[in-house]
This record gives structure tokens, C-alpha cells and sequence, in this order.
């Protein structure tokens, strides 16, 4: 493996860490907000709010427990996601990329991302409907507009799988025939 080439790996594993992190971090966030608005442990104009629904939660806080809940999932999946691909940086062998575990991450990442891509189109929709009732919730959306670049992203990287496992298939054959 060639210097730069080595050096590429590393710069996009610590990328793909701080994105983890970050995302992490949102989603820990999200949680403590939901858990200290619902327990109204602070008022809301002190808290930290990545997703400000507090006038949903004075009107219906069922329709805010509901979009909260959703902002949490979409966002845990993406973390939990962005972990697999550091777990792939771990088990990468560029002499022999084709690994049974490298060809499970990505098949587990495509799953991870479609998840995220149809629970931010089913949290799209709510918000939608929700909004069409006269409900404050124009900023919710930025937690899940991207819903679309997910699936998209699922369908492209399940394709990468599939072709893995076919190179795992041709790799372990001509180690047979070696």
C-alpha cells in the first residue's frame, strides 16, 4: 500500500470518528432535552435545543413526544451507522479486502441506512400532517429532510454489498486454486 493511499485510510477513519461523535453528541442531546422537558426539569429557554418544538409541547405533548421520538431514532441510526463504517477501517486489509467481516459491516450499514431513510419519510409525513392541522413544527423538519439521500445512499450501498460478497465468493476461489 502506497503512503498516500495509507494516509487517505487514516485521514477518513478519523473523519468517519468525528461524525460518529457528533452525532453522538446530537442524539444524546435530543434525548436529555426530551427527558428535562418532560420532566420539566429546566425551563425550555435554558436548554440546549437542537430541535425546538416547545410550543408542541405546550399544545399536545403526545404529538411532541412523537416527534421527539422519531428526531431520536433518525439520528441514532445515523450514529450507529457512522460507527459501523469506523468498525470497517478496523478489519480493512487493502491486500485482501475481501473479508467476511468487511462484507457483513457493509451489508449491516445498507440495513442501518435504509432504516434511517424510511423512518425519516414516516417522520416527514407526521410532521406534514401535523403541520396541516395548524401545529408549530416548521423546524422539525431539518432533523429528517434528507430522508430521500438516505434511501438512495441504502440502495447504492447494498449494491456495494452484494458486490462483495461476489468478490469474497471469486477471492475465496482463487485461494482454493493457489
Amino acid at each position: 500500500m502506497s503512503p498516500k493511499t495509507d494516509l487517505v485510510i487514516k485521514f477518513l477513519h478519523v473523519i468517519s470518528w468525528i461524525i460518529f461523535i457528533a452525532l453522538c453528541y446530537q442524539t444524546g442531546a435530543l434525548i436529555f432535552n426530551y427527558a428535562f422537558m418532560q420532566f420539566r426539569v429546566f425551563p425550555p429557554e435554558n436548554q440546549y435545543l437542537i430541535l425546538d418544538l416547545t410550543e408542541l409541547f405546550t399544545q399536545n405533548e403526545l404529538y411532541f413526544g412523537i416527534l421527539f421520538g422519531l428526531a431520536i431514532g433518525v439520528n441514532g441510526l445515523k450514529a450507529y451507522t457512522f460507527y459501523l463504517i469506523t468498525l470497517i477501517f478496523q478489519y480493512l486489509n487493502l491486500h485482501k479486502p475481501f473479508s467476511q467481516e468487511i462484507s457483513r459491516l457493509i451489508s449491516k450499514i445498507s440495513y442501518y441506512i435504509f432504516a434511517a431513510g424510511i423512518l425519516g419519510a414516516i417522520a416527514q409525513g407526521v410532521s406534514d400532517e401535523l403541520a396541516k392541522q395548524g401545529f408549530p413544527v416548521t423546524n422539525a423538519n431539518q432533523q429528517w429532510n434528507d430522508y430521500s439521500a438516505f434511501l438512495m445512499m441504502a440502495a447504492v450501498v447494498f449494491v456495494i454489498a452484494q458486490i462483495f460478497k461476489k468478490g469474497l465468493e471469486l477471492q475465496s476461489e482463487n485461494d482454493l486454486t493457489i
